[in-house]
This record gives structure tokens, sequence and C-alpha cells, in this order.
């Protein structure tokens, strides 16, 4: 039989998943007129602060809606639009009017079945607007940029699609909630005329870097010309307010800069929510820091996968995952339990685990079972719910912290597992212990019938869910959490008691071939000569 050593074997650690999850349609909007001669410019440091002021700038009565992304919205609802109703969607623009080539990369396809621009599917990936900015300079003799924005007012009219400006006083400001691997400007847009007459140096704010998340509150007297304009057409934020086409959020900075993003809230001064919880990031989606002499593609969901389906009875310790980030820790089982909130949940295993390498080992228990097995043991303790114990293996293996690296594991559309229970399991999916903390370890999962003979379920990563009982705002689905995935387990939760159970095979939905056996015994089963 085939016997796999490793180098180490992965922490039991309770993991869980997160991501964010709503829609959101929005449409690409590229403008003609685009300069900037800041490149020798730094851009100037705001005063906005983390909480909203008194400030006679605040006015109460503002029709802007804060939107959250997370809220799956697809239009924010700016209060100024127009009859053309194409006011408060996120548009794109880019450098390439004066020579530049950078690209906005964003982390799953655009579109759907009205625009092959609409941004829905990224706002239902991301719980607000991500990307990964890829700045090249090609021919330009300034710092090379992208943004993204909206427009108050909207089109015109139906034939005429030049946004119209409004009066947005009321607002007071704005308040952003977002994250970003670079500092970033928040311009105030106006008119072509306009912007032109002034030599493009829109009023703006700068806004810190924050690859956790951040939220800031921003008066409209904050925003100011950059000090490089020295023209007499000067333009304050308190004037720019009253003739105000976009908003943009602008990412600039010196050739091959690669960073991600992500805006989750934008409100009047006063309308956002500050929050504790991090920004979700997305991955990074480009190798080439310097996209000048390639073509970026925004990569779909893989389709193909290298997971090879583990059968325990083959004597197999490691599972191949196809996603072991190099350190050759992935595809161990681990056990978990509910310790953590008071409870006193264990397995029984049928024999010792253990090896040459670590106590945990669970070789010993592979080779006499043919699968996993054991006897779950649920006790309650202190626990105000149903007490639990599980089993899992990592992905992609440890991290250089210790902890279980994520993986894009969307090629294996999902899931198949031939097991046997004395007590119905569920199969959970974790994105590691930071992202599970976020959602309250509300994990996307399925539930799976009890079996004492044995069975074998076939699940698509759609059927995954959150639980019922989860109503924070962070929402992911399984297809989400695939993208992000760190562990997958088998947790049994009841009351307390004892009840067998024994994994035979786990693989992927597509390709996989789980079943093919005889009824699976529990955890009594002889060992094998």
């Amino acid at each position: 039989m085939k016997k796999t050593k490793r180098k180490s074997y992965p922490k039991a650690s309770i993991l869980a998943v997160t991501a964010a999850s709503m829609a959101l349609t929005a449409c690409d909007y590229i403008e003609s007129h685009l300069h900037n001669p800041s490149d020798d410019n730094p851009i100037q440091a705001s005063s906005s602060s983390n909480k909203p002021r008194s400030s006679s700038a605040i006015h109460q009565h503002s029709p802007f809606e804060t939107w959250y992304g997370y809220d799956g919205n697809w239009q924010i609802q700016t209060g100024f639009g127009n009859e053309t109703e194409t006011n408060g969607y996120w548009f794109s623009r880019y450098d390439d009017d004066d020579g530049g080539q950078s690209q906005i990369i964003w982390p799953v396809p655009k579109g759907n079945e009205y625009s092959d621009d609409a941004i829905d599917p990224i706002i239902e990936y991301c719980g607000g607007l991500c990307g990964t900015y890829a700045l090249s300079k090609g021919t330009l003799t300034y710092h090379p940029f992208v943004s993204v924005g909206f427009n108050l007012v909207g089109e015109r009219s139906y034939t005429d699609m030049t946004p119209e400006a409004a009066d947005a006083t009321s607002m007071g400001g704005v308040c952003v909630t977002y994250a970003s691997e670079m500092a970033l400007a928040l311009e105030m847009g106006l008119s072509d005329k306009t912007e032109a007459e002034i030599g493009y140096a829109v009023p703006y704010v700068s806004l810190p870097k924050s690859t956790t998340g951040t939220t800031k509150f921003i008066s409209w007297s904050d925003f100011k010309q950059p000090s490089w304009y020295k023209g007499t057409f000067k333009m304050p934020g308190d004037k720019a307010a009253q003739e105000l086409v976009s908003l943009r959020f602008k990412f600039q900075g010196p050739d091959a800069t690669v960073g991600r993003f992500n805006i989750t809230a934008v409100g009047p001064y006063d309308g956002c929510e500050a929050s504790s919880l991090p920004v979700y990031l997305p991955p990074t989606l480009s190798e080439d820091p310097n996209p000048v002499d390639t073509v970026i593609i925004i990569p779909p969901a893989p389709e193909t996968n290298n997971f090879e389906t583990w059968f325990g009875y083959n004597g197999e310790y490691q599972i191949q995952t196809g996603y072991d980030n190099g350190t050759e820790t992935s595809g161990y089982w681990y056990s978990f339990s509910d310790d953590a909130d008071g409870g006193v949940s264990k397995v029984v295993w049928p024999v010792e685990p253990g090896n040459e390498y670590s106590v945990d080992a669970m070789d010993p228990i592979i080779d006499y079972c043919g699968g996993l097995c054991g006897t779950a043991v649920l006790a309650k303790g202190n626990l105000t719910y149903n007490p639990f114990v599980g089993v899992g293996f990592g992905l992609a293996g440890e991290s250089e912290t210790g902890y279980l690296a994520q993986a894009d594991a969307a090629g294996m559309g999902g899931v198949c597992i031939t097991y046997s229970s004395q007590v119905a399991p569920s199969l959970e999916m974790s994105l590691g212990d930071n992202m599970d903390a976020t959602i309250d370890y509300a994990l996307p999962a399925v539930a799976l019938p009890k079996s004492t003979a044995g069975t074998t379920k076939f699940l698509k990563w759609s059927d995954f869910k959150q639980p019922t009982w989860y109503k924070g705002k962070t929402k992911v689905t399984g297809e989400q959490a695939s993208r992000m995935l760190s562990s997958l387990r088998f947790k049994m939760q009841a009351a307390p008691g004892s009840y067998n159970f024994n994994i035979q095979a786990i693989g992927p939905y597509n390709g996989g071939k789980c079943g093919g056996a005889t009824a699976i015994q529990l955890n009594n089963k002889k060992k094998r000569h």
C-alpha cells in the first residue's frame, strides 16, 4: 500500500468562511478629456477625520441614500437622478487617452443579461466594488492611473449621453468605507467644460492606504485643488459641490504598481456606519507587475482541477488536493471540537493516532478503518447550543504563520463524499481563522443525512449555504467560498451522546470517483493484513 511521509502536520483549527455577497449593476464609462500633469507633485493630505464632525456643512435632509455593497443594490440612490435613471451606476476610466496602458483587473468577469459591462458579478463576489489596479505608464509624461466612479444625475437625455451636474450641497460632503493597498484620491468630477477651464485640476482629498478597511467622513470644504495648479480659475470644494457631476476614486502611482482595492460604502457626509470588520480584498490576479507588453485577461473560475479522489482503503495518509502551496502540508486530516466555547466533546479513535513525524497523525486510524473512523462523543459542558466535533483537511496547507492558507478551488465544482454516520453530519467550507470570525462562523455548509450502512453524495458548490440563523451583513455563497477555500470540514453536531462515523472517500464534484464500495463499516472494522 502507498504511504506518504509528511514534513509537518497542520494545526487543528476551527475554520470557517467569509467573503462578501450581493448584487449591483454598473456600466463602464470612459471620458474623452483626460489630463493630469501631476507626475512630480504629491497628493495633498486631506483634513478628513474618522468621525463626523460638528459642522455647518452637514445637512440633515440630503436625498442621497448611503450605498452598501453587501446590500445588493444595483444602483446607488443618489437622490439627484433625472428621468433617464442613469445615475448611480459605477463606471471605470483609464489613462489610455494620453498613452497610458493601465488596467483594472476584475476578480470575476463582468456582465449580465443586459450588458457585457455590468458590474453585478463583481459586487456579488466582493460585497463592494473590488479589483486589482495594474498601472502602466506607456508613453505618459505623468504617473499612470485608473479610477472608478459614478454620476450623481446621469445622462442628459436618451439621445445625449453627456452627464448632467447637481447641486449636492445638501450632502455636506462624503463618507466612504474602503480598503486599498495604496493611497488614493477621491475626486469631485465636474463638467467637461469646467474641468478644461481649470486645467483638469479638480478638487480632491487624499485617502490613506488601508489593507484591512477604514471609514472616512469628508466635508466638501476638505476638497482642494492640487498644489501644482497655478491658474486663476479657482474651484474650492464647497463651490464644486454646487455643480457636481460625479465622484471618482483614483489610483495613481509609479509605473508597474499593482495592488488591490474594495469600495464597500459611499454616502453623504454623516451617512456611513463605521465598522470594525475587515474589508475583503480579492486575490491578486496578475503575476506580472508591468502589463505593458502583456494582455491581462480577467480569469474566470477555473474549470479543471488536480484533486485526486482519496480512498481510505488505499492506505493513503495525505489527500492529494492539487492545491498545495509548496509546504507539502495540504490534505492531512485533523480534528476539531467545541472546547473554545466551553464544550467537552471529543473524538474517540479506535486506535492511537501518531507516527514518527507527529503525535496527531491519523495514519494508524486510516490503516485500521480503511477510512477515517471514530466515535463522536458529544458532551455539552457549558455550551448554550448543541455540542459538536468534526474532522477536516486543508486545501493549500499551512501558511508561513502556521495557519491554513486559501486556495481557489472553483475548478472542483464541488465535492463528492462517501461516508457512514450514526448522526446526521454537515460538510462545511472554511476560509481560515480571520475570515471565519468575521462572519461569526456562519460557514457555507450542506446538511448530510444519517447513514449507518454508508452512502455517497455529490455536492455542487452552489449547494453550500450559510445557516439561516446568520443575520450579519457579510454574506457569502458556496461559489464565492470556493475561490478562497481554506478547509473542508465534516462536522457532527447533535444532542449529547456517542455516534460512530467513517469517511471512506472524498473527491471533487468534477471528475470525482467517490462510491463504488460495499456497505461501510463504522469504527469496528478489523485491521487489514
